[in-house]
């Protein structure tokens, strides 16, 4: 209760913070995910997915601007024996830009730290200990690249997930999928936003 207390005031800053905020962003896109440790024979493949949410950016100031975002994105793993974990999330990414304006367009290298609230996950040939063992709360780091094109964005960014997506401990005394693994989810995604 008191993750999802700290999520809420989290989202409550975001509306602050972004009082002054230049406009509006409207984004989506395509993330693929998969664990930091895990080998490809322990994995068939990471788990595509895809992600939406709502933002604010600031008015560039000295090359420098702030996008906060709120995202609901659905990721997870995938096990070469068929195992399927899915994981959806509502993230808060709080994210600093730096770009030179070139008129046309402004490319930009971003980054900044995250936190997110998983919802109750689901999966395929997970056994109930597995199940049980996930956690709901997470938070890491994002770095990418994009550009801005008139009231078109698009970016590339990376996250790096420090919060464990189970208590691997617990779901390893099972036997189960969770044996080989860091914890860690890894997760690369590209977006294309609207700016109004």
């Amino acid at each position: 209760m008191k993750k999802l207390s700290l999520l809420l005031v989290s989202i409550l800053c975001l509306g602050v913070l972004t009082a002054g905020a230049q406009g509006v962003i409207v984004k989506a896109g395509y993330n693929y995910s998969s664990d930091a440790k895990v080998t490809v024979k322990d994995m068939k493949t990471g788990r595509s997915g895809w992600h939406a949410g709502i933002g604010f950016q600031t008015e560039p100031n000295h090359g420098f601007s702030f996008q906060p975002e709120l995202v609901y994105k659905v990721s997870g793993l995938k096990f070469s024996d068929g195992a399927d974990l899915r994981l959806s999330a509502l993230e808060l990414p709080l994210n600093v830009q730096w770009g030179p304006d070139l008129l046309i367009c402004r490319p930009f290298v971003f980054g900044g730290p995250f936190v997110g609230y998983r919802f109750k996950p689901s999966g395929k040939d997970l056994t109930e200990a597995e199940v049980k063992a996930l956690k709901n709360f997470e938070w890491g780091v994002g770095a990418g690249l994009g550009i801005n094109v008139w009231r078109l964005q698009v970016a590339g960014k990376f996250n790096w997930n420090f919060g464990s997506f189970a208590d691997i401990t617990s779901a390893q005394q099972a036997l189960s999928h969770f044996d080989n693994i860091s914890g860690h989810i890894r997760t690369f995604e590209i977006s294309v936003a609207l700016r109004f």
